[in-house]
């Protein structure tokens, strides 16, 4: 058994509920990669996006990835566009048990459709960007992940956690 869980997936699946609740029935540290991001440059991601743009973000998302995975006993809450960066991955692959939030684009959409905090989506027509955005990584998410887990609007929390914890400890 791998000593890191790391939850993968688009933004608005859930890994930042999931991540809490699971870290929490497994008795495990929780860290959620995009709040240390803002924690550590003390200001918010669509600011970071807006004045230093993607990459910057994306440099700093991987030295963040690349010091928590390789800590004990977490459970890792990604940001959903950390898969295209295969530095995340292989950093998450050597010590965590992936696992991918596969949530439903409907579902995805009605999550984050009023949210204004999620750079990408600062767009006119937010389900279209969700749909493009989503096709583009959704063979890096099947690809990376050890397990994957369907999320939909039905989905209750307490047994996608049930799941998890469950396929971890036989892992």
């Amino acid at each position: 058994m791998k000593d890191n869980i790391a939850l993968i997936g688009f933004m608005g699946s859930g890994k930042t509920t999931i991540g809490r609740l699971l870290a929490k029935a497994l008795d495990m540290k929780y860290v959620d990669i995009d709040r240390e991001i803002v924690r550590i440059e003390n200001r918010p991601i669509t600011e970071i996006f807006e004045k230093e743009g993607e990459s910057y973000f994306r440099a700093l998302e991987r030295k963040i990835i690349a010091k928590e995975s390789k800590d004990n006993n977490i459970v890792i809450a990604t940001g959903g566009g950390a898969i295209i960066d295969n530095e995340n991955i292989k950093s998450l692959k050597e010590t965590s048990f992936v696992v991918y939030l596969n949530c439903s684009i409907d579902c995805i959409y009605e999550r984050v459709k009023d949210k204004t905090h999620r750079p990408l989506l600062n767009v006119e027509n937010k389900y279209e960007t969700i749909v493009e955005l989503y096709n583009k990584r959704r063979i890096l998410y099947k690809i990376s992940c050890d397990f994957s887990v369907d999320i939909n609007m039905d989905t209750n929390m307490y047994d996608t956690v049930d799941k998890i914890k469950k396929k971890y400890i036989l892992s």
